[in-house]
This record gives C-alpha cells, structure tokens and sequence, in this order.
C-alpha cells in the first residue's frame, strides 16, 4: 500500500475542506457549466445553481432506487420501512411517520475504508465533498458473467480516448446495471470485478472514486477494495444509467449522511452533462 495511513489522508478539515475539494477541478467543473463571475451580474434565474445555468444541461440520476426488494449479497439484510402513525388515525394524527432499518451495502451506496479495514476511517472522517467534481467515464465491454475487467482492458480504452486525469473519478461503465433488479442475472450469475493490476492502475492516477454498476469490484476476496481505499480511492457500488452520459467526462454531485462509525452510507449521485 503506498498510504498506511488512510484514516488521516481522509479526514477533513471542516474549516477549508470545500475550497480543498473543489480547487482541483474548478477549471474542468467552470468549462463544464457554463461558469461566468461579474461584479455588477445581474440577478441569477432561478434554474441556475452557484452561477450554473442548468437550462443547457441534462442531470442523469446515478442511484438506483431503494427499496424493499432489491438484490443483494445473501449475507444483508434487506431495508424495511413500517409506519407507526398515520394521518387521520387516531386523535392528533396529523403526521404520517415511519421508521426506516437498513443495511447500507444495499442499494446504491458508498464504502468507507473501515469496511475493510479497521483501522481505516468510517464514514464521519470523509471528505463530505468528495462526490462533487469531473468524472471519467471509462466503457468496457466485457462477457456476461463473472469477469476481472484488466489493465489491458484500461490501456485499450485510453488508446482511443485518452488517459484518464489524474484526480478524476472513474464511473465503470459496463452495462450491468441493465441486469437490475433480478438477482439471479444481476449477483448470482457473476459481474464484472477489477483485477488487482487494474485497481493498482486507477490508484496510480489519483481517482477520487470509483463507481461501479455492481455491487463490488471485487469477487469473494477484498484485493480491489483494499488497493482502492489504501490509496485513498473510495469505492462507489450498484450505480445505474452510467451509459446515458454519452461523454467521457462528465461532472458529478452527491453526497452523503455523516453516521458516525459507519461502514457505509446510501448515496444519491448525479452525473451533470451538456445537452
């Protein structure tokens, strides 16, 4: 592992974390929205957003939709959400309001490093802005199944379309999120991983994350995820609707709760395109 010390590399400064997070990318992420500051600007429409014009982009929703009945690994338990009062029902029933239980592996999510590793970092010491920035968006195409996406795979994809940026996250795009919501096509029958050689790589260019359309990037061991999160690299699963950014770049917003001790959280990701 190149850093030990993964828990410190990731903890925030709460006071200067957003200029931190951002200052890498504010170039591409200017360009990218349209960006213009003046003095004397005239007031913002109210589909612009930190001076972005939205009404030239698409927003595509990274997440899948969380539910009861969702694959997963045998091992979790699904969400469940029961309601303990109801509008109408009873005498001062004005609110309907439930409890929610869930698995955070489940669904779209993010893994901290003590998730396989405790000594490493749980979910309150990430950077809370570490979603929001420039994205690679890196298509394989890889046979149905269980498959180890290789850095031979990562060398011929950057032959036609350039090296990925040192910095940017890496959506994997493979088409698997199109196996959703059936377990047997979508876990059982196998999904494309990262070979150990392959998560090195994307390590060695500094990624912020990477994001997969499965529920890991790794089989029945943890090699990926630890290269991945030993590097600072943290690991995003079960996205979907990756292939309708149609770009390889592409900005992306999200973020997450801050669970003290977690070793994982859902997240609501999206990725910002030009129309």
């Amino acid at each position: 592992m190149k850093n030990s010390n993964v828990e410190e590399g990731l903890r925030v400064n709460r006071r200067r974390f957003t200029l931190a997070a951002l200052a890498g990318s504010a170039a591409f992420a200017s360009s990218l929205m349209g960006e213009t500051s003046s003095a004397h600007a005239s007031p913002k429409p109210v589909s612009s957003v930190l001076d972005w014009n939205l009404d030239s982009k698409t927003i595509i929703d990274l997440s899948h939709v969380q539910e009861h009945e969702m694959p997963v690994d045998p091992a979790l338990t699904l969400p469940t959400m029961s309601f303990f009062a109801h509008i109408g029902q009873g005498e001062g029933a004005y609110w309907n309001l439930e409890n929610i239980t869930y698995t955070p592996h489940t669904g779209t999510h993010m893994d901290a490093p003590f998730h396989v590793n405790s000594g490493w970092g749980s979910i309150e010491t990430l950077n809370p802005a570490l979603l929001f920035g420039p994205a690679t968006v890196l298509s394989i195409t890889v046979p149905k199944g269980m498959y180890a996406i290789s850095l031979a795979d990562i060398k011929a994809w950057e032959e036609k379309n350039g090296q990925i940026p040192l910095g940017d996250a890496v959506l994997v795009h493979t088409g698997h999120d199109r196996y959703w919501p059936d377990k047997k096509t979508y876990i059982d029958d196998g999904y494309p991983i990262f070979s150990k050689d392959a998560a090195e790589y994307i390590a060695s260019r500094k990624a912020r994350y990477v994001g997969m359309e499965t529920i890991s990037p790794d089989g029945p061991n943890t090699d990926a995820h630890q290269i991945f999160m030993g590097n600072n690299v943290l690991v995003v699963e079960n996205l979907a609707n990756i292939g309708e950014i149609g770009k390889k770049r592409c900005l992306t917003i999200g973020t997450f709760p801050n669970i003290k001790g977690a070793t994982g959280v859902y997240v609501r990701l999206l990725a910002v395109v030009d129309k």
